[in-house]
């Protein structure tokens, strides 16, 4: 017992402590880095009409535009994200059937040198001529991922009776 005491605890104290900052730092790091997902209300839109935005707060909002209009089958078209007030630093576009399960499409934007962001997308072909899509713009920021979600259609309704 004697020669424990007699060395010095100083040593093995500051490595103790610089594990336990290390493991707590780690720990706080892990729980910050997963950003919160937040679905905003959007009013009814449907982006093969027009453009569509949503209301995040305080003058913050978000709007996605798909041109041509209407948006043909099988063919590629431009998405276009305008932000206000918010640091993006990725942005997605996801489409989903809706009444045919087609799986799930995703497209990363890129930005543009004006601040947009923007991609050109070709969603798969539907036999019966048009194709309604679930379509959810999700805005990752560093604390939060914003989700809005749209309705599109893409190719000819006539031919469905709608």
């Amino acid at each position: 017992m004697k020669r424990i005491l007699s060395r010095p605890l100083i040593p093995h104290v500051v490595v103790v402590l610089l594990l336990v900052g290390i493991v707590i730092v780690g720990a706080r790091r892990e729980s910050g880095s997963a950003p919160t997902l937040r679905e905003l209300a959007t009013p009814p839109c449907r982006l093969d009409h027009g453009s569509c935005r949503a209301a995040i707060d305080a003058g913050r909002w978000i709007e996605l535009t798909v041109e041509p209009r209407p948006v043909p089958a099988g063919t590629p078209f431009s998405a276009l994200v305008v932000l206000h007030g918010i640091d993006a630093r990725q942005v997605d576009l996801e489409f989903e059937g809706t009444d045919m399960n087609m799986g799930l499409f995703r497209q990363v934007l890129v930005r543009s040198p004006t601040g947009f962001f923007e991609a050109r997308i070709t969603l798969p072909v539907c036999a019966t001529g048009a194709m309604r899509w679930k379509t959810r713009l999700l805005v990752h920021s560093a604390d939060e991922t914003l989700m809005a979600p749209f309705d599109l259609t893409t190719g000819d309704l006539s031919h469905t009776g709608t």
